[in-house]
């Protein structure tokens, strides 16, 4: 593994705890509560993993070893993933304050805050991703040597362990894995997000039709499916139920369950 593949697969855990998260922003939107326990929990995996272990990795390692072969800081790729990164620790400041407040006062008007910092938080790093998997990682991968790439990857793991301590990865994806676990059940979750729009609802209806009855999946699209759901209507009337379990406006996620 490169050390741009093990960012790349760091993303794809940071992206789950980002659609859980934002579960329970439609929670506290539609319920008017804040499920506090689970909120801290993926508030500690993103100030943790996602910044401290993650984002420690490309502004020490990574972004250091581009500038050297001639990738610039400023006006370039480097200066703005540091500024959003600099903004994600301000949304997450803001929700861990919020937090804070909430379980001083739960009759307070701070749960509005925080499904804002929630909802920036989430289009900020969605973005964020897409640029470092698309632009960033491909310049990196277009730059840096077999040997740099390797080298990089030892220096990751090092990191890892010096800023984190032992076992607390593992932890932390424990965790995860828990709360995904509380929200969702055994449904798994089906992010179609990475996939040619043109290709997405013939390999949904294929992952439909793998479902034993009863069961389900929870489809992450980035943007509203009714045609799937009219295709759906078409194709499985009477063999699905359809329910949205957060509705955008960055992540929208559906649990899908094949009827008896």
């Amino acid at each position: 593994m490169t050390a741009t593949e093990q960012l790349k697969a760091e993303h794809k855990a940071i992206r789950t705890a980002l659609i859980l998260l934002d579960i329970l922003r439609n929670k506290i939107e539609s319920e008017g509560v804040a499920d506090i326990e689970k909120l801290e929990r993926l508030a500690e995996f993103f100030s943790i993993f996602a910044d401290k272990c993650h984002h420690g990795k490309e502004e020490n390692m990574l972004f250091p070893e581009l500038e050297r072969v001639g990738i610039p800081r400023e006006n370039g790729p480097i200066g703005v993933m540091l500024a959003e990164h600099e903004l994600g620790r301000d949304y997450i400041r803001i929700i861990n304050e919020s937090i804070k407040s909430y379980k001083a006062n739960p009759d307070s008007p701070v749960l509005e805050k925080m499904i804002e910092a929630i909802k920036g938080y989430i289009d900020l790093l969605e973005q964020h991703i897409y640029k470092e998997n698309n632009v960033l990682f491909v310049i990196a991968d277009m730059n840096l040597s077999d040997e740099t790439q390797k080298e990089l990857f030892e220096k990751f793991e090092e990191f890892e362990l010096n800023e984190i301590g032992p076992q607390k990865h593992e932890e932390l994806h424990k965790m995860l894995n828990e709360v995904k676990h509380e929200l969702l059940g055994k449904a798994k979750i089906l992010d179609v997000r990475d996939i040619p729009p043109v290709q997405r609802h013939t390999f949904i209806l294929e992952e439909f039709d793998k479902l034993n009855p009863s069961d389900s999946f929870i489809l992450v699209n980035d943007h509203d499916p009714k045609p799937l759901y009219y295709q759906f209507q078409a194709e499985k009337e009477g063999k699905f139920d359809w329910e949205y379990i957060s509705s955008g406006p960055t992540i929208w996620s559906i649990k899908i369950t094949k009827k008896n």
